[in-house]
């Protein structure tokens, strides 16, 4: 037979002003990170046009950035759990500065394949810290309010 205290659980919970600010946080994050994803088209010919390394070769870039941010998710949130949202975000934001200073300065397609890489896997993990956190319900914080909740 199980005894169960009369105790309630305590939850720690964000104030709205708190969860309003990582909303507005996580938006610049994701206007950081949009130019890998969104731009990308615009430099394609440019790339193309100095380096002579044809449309198609230079589009793998693209495609290695997309699966890296989409593919490696379970990996990230599973480290997000581990080390939290902060330090990964934190990283994350290395990575993709790295991205934008390697593909500054590409002149290969290998280094343009490196920098799609690091460029995909910190944007990945900016964009599901992000989501997750806009997308998360607050806990209940009153008796009354869990007992609404069930």
């Amino acid at each position: 037979m199980a005894t169960t205290s009369g105790a309630t659980e305590a939850r720690a919970t964000a104030s709205e002003g708190t969860r309003w600010g990582q909303l507005i946080f996580g938006i610049i994050c994701m206007v950081m990170i949009a130019n890998l994803q969104y731009g990308w088209t615009l430099f394609v010919n440019p790339i193309d046009q100095k380096y002579h390394w044809g449309r198609a070769a230079i589009q793998v870039a693209f495609t290695i950035f997309v699966l890296t941010e989409t593919w490696l998710v379970p990996i990230e949130g599973y480290l997000v759990d581990r080390f939290g949202p902060k330090v990964m975000v934190c990283g994350s934001g290395v990575l993709v500065a790295i991205a934008w200073v390697l593909n500054s300065v590409a002149s290969s397609l290998t280094l343009l394949y490196l920098a799609a890489a690091l460029g995909g896997i910190g944007s990945g993990v900016v964009y599901g810290v992000s989501t997750t956190a806009a997308a998360i319900k607050p806990a209940p914080s009153t008796a009354e309010d869990r007992a609404d909740a069930a």
